[in-house]
């Protein structure tokens, strides 16, 4: 019994010895010597990819989309970079620091900086991005290095790149124009609806480009919804920023399929599909009082689809059609005027009442028109001549259509908001009132 007592404490003590051993192995170096040793570890994991790293940065996952950004670290603490905006390739000096754990920063102006820079994005605070990321951990094949903003802890994920990312970067363009529908050339309808086997719902989709965000619209639960989704382009598609899921199935990642026109979810084990289709899955209440009722403001519509564009066009003969707009104050001033404006400044205004049909469709009801104040516009007779025409009347038919328009919410603000007009009447004719596209880039 003895003997065996002392051969217990003898392993022991051996183990014991063992530990010490190990700890001495981890911790007899002194703090600056462990600093200097982790932040060349973070170095090396940067300069280590060829190709450098891909990256789908949320500044402001809450309110903006992803930037897409290429980088390059080299040796001598120069990164270069590219990003998804424009092919303009660009470079900053950064550094690794030891702080409460190692930490990279981006030390001088570039494209990078634009996440932070307060003249660019929400007045004062920017983009809300930040410039100082640390290392939360490396993938085991070191492809993928999972950083963390230093102040919000909000990730930035950075993957191996390859030889070929320069060029992808270059298509994720297309696919921002083909859900933004700027400058779109093909007729569809407007409704741009995801259908997932296993939900009992469409999901409508419209997009904000200049804030890279898609607002959802679909019925859960009998319950419609207007939800915001940050999203992220990639050189075959795009991906929301998280996986929507309804009925317990989740899809996140889609590819255009150029043949049909449409984009395919890629999620394993999910099968559905981006259409433009001509219904609306969703109706959103309040959506006419809002845009429409008593102390409303009216606004310019200059995105505007082809079908509708092409209609217009020709009815005035002295200038190319521009854009919509509605008078301010639509419902509280009177005349109330629909308004056909045309690259010589000049309007041809229609008088009309905005009549609430549903919470979400509005009818304009046809009063006769209101005269400009510049030549020849400001002529009844003439402004009746030209509406007098075929031309004319399929533009009055669809404008004032009893089937009345559906507004599409795209951002919901107190002032400043954006929204679709769908023409039930031809669900290919809409236009889009609060935003431009003009300044992408």
């Amino acid at each position: 019994m003895k003997k065996l007592s002392l051969y217990i404490i003898s392993c022991m003590l051996v183990i014991l010895a063992a530990c010490d051993n190990d700890f001495e192995s981890e911790f007899d170096l002194a703090p600056d010597e462990r600093a200097a040793i982790a932040v060349n570890e973070f170095k090396d994991a940067l300069t280590s990819s060829e190709h450098g790293w891909l990256t789908h940065y949320y500044p402001n996952p809450t309110k903006l989309g992803s930037f897409t950004f290429h980088f390059k670290f080299d040796e001598t603490g120069t990164v270069n970079m590219n990003w998804d905006f424009s092919d303009f390739s660009d470079e900053s000096k950064y550094s690794v620091k030891m702080f409460e754990k190692p930490v990279l920063i981006f030390d001088t102006y570039s494209k990078f900086s634009k996440m932070t820079d307060p003249e660019i994005g929400e007045p004062g605070k920017g983009f809300g991005g930040e410039l100082e990321f640390s290392m939360t951990k490396k993938s085991a094949d070191g492809d993928t290095l999972y950083l963390a903003e230093r102040v919000s802890g909000d990730p930035m994920v950075l993957v191996k790149a390859t030889a070929e990312t320069p060029a992808q970067l270059r298509e994720y363009a297309k696919h921002t124009k083909h859900i933004e529908r700027a400058n779109e050339q093909v007729v569809v309808p407007f409704y741009f609806n995801l259908s997932v086997e296993g939900w009992d719902t469409k999901v409508n989709m419209v997009y904000s480009g200049d804030k890279i965000i898609a607002f959802l619209n679909y019925v859960d639960n009998g319950e419609a919804k207007h939800e915001l989704m940050p999203i992220n382009f990639t050189h075959e598609g795009f991906e929301f920023h998280h996986a929507l899921v309804l009925n317990g199935i989740g899809a996140r990642s889609f590819k255009y399929d150029e043949a049909k026109n449409q984009f395919d979810v890629t999620d394993a084990g999910v099968t559905g599909t981006f259409k433009y289709e001509a219904d609306c899955p969703a109706h959103i209440e309040g959506m006419t009082d809002k845009f429409f009722g008593p102390q409303t403001f009216g606004g310019d519509a200059k995105i505007v689809s082809p079908k509708l564009a092409n209609l217009i066009d020709g009815i005035y003969p002295d200038a190319a059609f521009s854009y919509f707009s509605t008078s301010t104050y639509v419902a509280s001033w009177f005349p109330c005027t629909f308004n056909l404006d045309f690259a010589d400044w000049n309007s041809l205004k229609i008088r009309v009442n905005y009549n609430k049909k549903t919470e979400d469709i509005v009818k304009m009801e046809f009063l006769g028109y209101e005269p400009y104040w510049s030549a020849p516009l400001d002529d009844l007779a003439y402004i009746e001549g030209l509406m007098s025409t075929e031309k004319g009347q399929a533009i009055l038919d669809i404008v004032a259509s009893p089937k009345g328009w559906t507004i599409v919410p795209i951002e919901l603000k107190e002032y400043g908001s954006s929204y679709y007009l769908v023409s039930n009447e031809d669900p290919e004719m809409y236009m889009c009132f609060g935003l431009t596209y003009e300044d992408d880039e």
